[in-house]
């Protein structure tokens, strides 16, 4: 008897103010403050904020955006690219598909109809914190978008958790290969 595998969909398609886990906002808003920015309360100037758009997902928990039930204030989100918009090899891709860089992680590209896309590469170096209500009100204004399901949204979580986890030993184990 033949066995069939079962297949495991990478994305769902979602659309409305539901935010979870892995949703992918295309163009989204992130805001930047001047870089020569000085906190100065007797100053009376305002002090104007950059944005630009940036693709990304959101990495806080599901559990944490339940609407009218949110645990946080701000959504936690990092900026995720596509494939084309990166200058690196395949060399370069394939150790982070391989989990050997922990500052990346690698989504499938989406077969869903009508959000297709190529493989991206999620940064865990730019993260962004957006209040829920301004990127709720975002997710309602926006068409159909790419939600990650499972499994690979909690393979996502844990290579976020690896990344912030990591740490540096002050002094290493020599190494146990052969000094020529």
């Amino acid at each position: 008897m033949v066995r069939s595998i079962p297949e495991y969909p990478w994305f769902g398609s979602i659309h409305g103010d539901d935010i979870a886990q892995g949703d992918i906002f295309e163009k989204f808003p992130v805001f930047m403050p001047p870089t020569d920015l000085a906190f100065d309360e007797a100053s009376e100037t305002t002090p104007e904020f950059q944005w630009e758009k940036q693709d990304l997902i959101v990495m806080s928990q599901s559990c944490d955006l339940q609407k009218d039930r949110e645990k946080v204030d701000d959504i936690i989100l990092c900026a995720v690219w596509k494939r084309s918009q990166l200058d690196k090899t395949n060399d370069w891709m394939e150790e982070i598909r391989k989990g050997r860089n922990a500052s990346f992680h690698v989504l499938a590209g989406s077969q869903l109809p009508g959000l297709e896309s190529e493989p991206r590469v999620v940064d865990f170096r730019r993260v962004y914190a957006l209040p829920v209500k301004f990127v709720r009100k975002r997710a309602e204004e926006a068409s159909t978008r790419l939600r990650l399901l499972p499994p690979y949204r909690e393979h996502l979580s844990q290579s976020f958790a690896r990344f912030f986890m990591r740490v540096g030993l002050p002094t290493d184990i020599p190494s146990f290969k052969e000094k020529k």
